[in-house]
């Protein structure tokens, strides 16, 4: 019995067509190629009292969020932040068999140069792919930096 590894939305597995669909729609694809995009997928983003959902996109120097049409009626707003204003990446819990003892939802908490927070929360299972192309290119960024100032 051949099982879905992740990368493979051809239908020669398992799965139900549905899920097939689904992997498809939480990755962006009816979208097709977008030009510097590293990685895309539907988020729930959780700046404190206030949570939006829509899609994030990872780019080689900045993250980008846009709120699905219903938070845009909502009058949200498409953001943009640069990785240079990145403080830390920060999984929580700290591992994937942890529970987290308030109960919330597995994240990613962003913490920011000016001393902010935020929390991103992937959809479908995908938080520590997330972690992992958010960390690669973060410390790609900031060795880059460094080179640049030293």
């Amino acid at each position: 019995m051949a099982r879905w590894t992740g990368d493979d939305r051809a239908g020669d597995d398992d799965r139900p067509d549905w899920e097939r669909m689904w992997t498809g729609l939480r990755d962006g694809e009816f979208l097709g190629h977008e030009e510097g995009v590293r990685k895309r997928g539907l988020v729930s983003i959780n700046r404190g009292w206030l949570a939006r959902g829509g899609l994030l996109r990872l780019y080689a120097d900045r993250i980008e969020f846009e709120p699905n049409p219903l938070e845009r009626l909502m009058l949200a707003r498409r953001w943009s932040l640069p990785f240079r204003e990145i403080a830390g990446l920060e999984r929580r819990p700290e591992r994937p068999d942890q529970i987290s003892p308030v109960g919330q939802t597995p994240r990613i908490r962003v913490h920011t140069a000016d001393g902010a927070q935020f929390d991103v929360i992937p959809a479908g299972g995908t938080l520590d792919d997330w972690l992992g192309a958010m960390h690669h290119v973060w410390t790609w960024q900031r060795r880059s930096e460094e080179d640049d100032a030293g």
